[in-house]
């Protein structure tokens, strides 16, 4: 997947190779919630009775894992019982430095894969669960990834990611970003020659947060238990159940 060395920050895909240089993955892990939040305490009272029953998650875009990694430190400590988290990001390098770097190797996976794509995604996706004899995940995490994904996939495409993912958790996690990125992304990738074709062509537009929102609560029966405090970004991570 092609970089562009004079502009690290014109990437298609949202495949930056420097990504927690400047988006600090320890500050986001500050923002979340609590146990409460990621298991309502009626499942913390079905999980207790299992202890040996993991909760699992699965992050979509986890770049090189560090963020991850820290994800996975965090709900142990407050879930108080295994967790196992799938790592799945669209730029192979990025999942070897994942592999590379993990410290954790028996809860902790990667795989290089697409979401808009069936192929692999879809078939270890299905592996992955049936291993685990689940038919979902208990958190899916989409953080800051649905800008790429409506740049590259008009608003139908975004849809269709939600839908998709939302139909795999029990709990979904996600953290939009605001049109101001994408502009920002279609001006970086301007200068560097180049253009995301379905930008001028975006009906969520201004109020992109909002209608994912929406589009949650509305078309997919979802609603917002808990929204942290913006990023320093200025972007909020909301929780669907």
């Amino acid at each position: 997947m092609e970089h562009r060395k004079d502009n690290p920050g014109a990437v298609q895909y949202g495949n930056f190779m420097n990504y927690y240089q400047f988006n600090s993955a320890t500050e986001r892990v500050k923002l979340l919630p609590d146990k409460n939040i990621w298991a309502p305490p009626k499942q913390q009272q079905e999980m207790a009775a299992n202890k040996n029953k993991p909760y699992l998650v699965l992050d979509v875009g986890c770049n090189c894992g560090v963020f991850t990694q820290l994800l996975h430190s965090f709900l142990e400590e407050q879930l108080q019982r295994p967790v196992h988290v799938l790592g799945v990001d669209i730029d192979e390098r990025l999942i070897q430095r994942a592999k590379q770097e993990n410290t954790c190797d028996e809860k902790i996976n990667y795989f290089c894969g697409d979401v808009m794509n069936a192929g692999n995604f879809d078939e270890i996706i299905a592996n992955y669960l049936q291993q685990q004899q689940r038919t979902k995940f208990d958190a899916i995490c989409c953080y800051s990834i649905t800008m790429w994904i409506h740049l590259n996939h008009h608003d139908s495409g975004l849809q269709f990611f939600l839908s998709k993912l939302s139909n795999l958790a029990e709990l979904f996690v996600v953290e939009p970003q605001p049109w101001k990125c994408y502009q920002t992304a279609e001006r970086r990738l301007k200068k560097a020659g180049e253009l995301f074709p379905l930008f001028l062509e975006l009906e969520w537009r201004s109020n992109v947060e909002q209608q994912i929102q929406n589009y949650m609560e509305h078309e997919l029966g979802r609603q917002r238990v808990f929204e942290s405090t913006p990023t320093k970004w200025q972007r909020k991570i909301c929780f669907y159940r």
